[in-house]
């Protein structure tokens, strides 16, 4: 089942979500979709619903996490999936790191929802620059930390490549 936009605000206040947390959702959610709906302009396929539920419920157990809990993707994916939204785990699961993906096989939503969150500090957009400049401030604190996040930052910047390329807009024409 993938959950309407109503449905995930609800499932965000039965998690007891913080406010702030469901800020940064909406607005990835907001980032994501501006996205999504360029590359089905320009002819790719892309389900809109899923990428809309997905980032939506992206940080749904963040708080668990943040509170000494598991990683928040992994918990967040096991949610989905007791939940039935098989569907969305995988996106959640991949929303912090990509893994291994292909440049030249087309974008999916789980690459666009891991973009759309690099693009969103708290409830702002940002550069990616600025986005883990900010990471590599309240994250940084050893050097195993800094280059993983180094590297994902590496990651990013490649995927907006593989995301802007051949789209109309590119990543500055996503604001506030």
């Amino acid at each position: 089942m993938i959950p309407d936009r109503g449905k995930c605000l609800s499932l965000m206040a039965e998690e007891t979500m913080p406010r702030h947390i469901m800020a940064h959702s909406e607005k990835v959610a907001k980032v994501a979709l501006v996205i999504g709906s360029a590359l089905r302009e320009a002819g790719k396929e892309v389900d809109l619903a899923l990428l809309e539920a997905g980032a939506l419920l992206h940080d749904i157990k963040k708080i668990d996490s943040i509170n000494g809990g598991p990683n928040h993707a992994v918990a967040g994916a096991r949610y989905a999936e007791e939940k039935g939204m098989g569907e969305l785990a995988p996106l959640i699961e991949r929303h912090v790191n990509l893994g291994l993906w292909n440049s030249d096989e087309p974008v999916n939503e789980a690459e666009i929802i891991n973009y759309a969150d690099k693009r969103v500090r708290h409830d702002e957009i940002v550069s990616l620059d600025e986005r883990f400049l900010d990471l590599m401030e309240r994250y940084g604190m050893s050097e195993e930390s800094r280059a993983r996040i180094a590297a994902l930052h590496r990651d990013a910047i490649l995927m907006e490549k593989k995301i802007f390329g051949g789209l109309a807009i590119g990543p500055e024409s996503i604001c506030d």
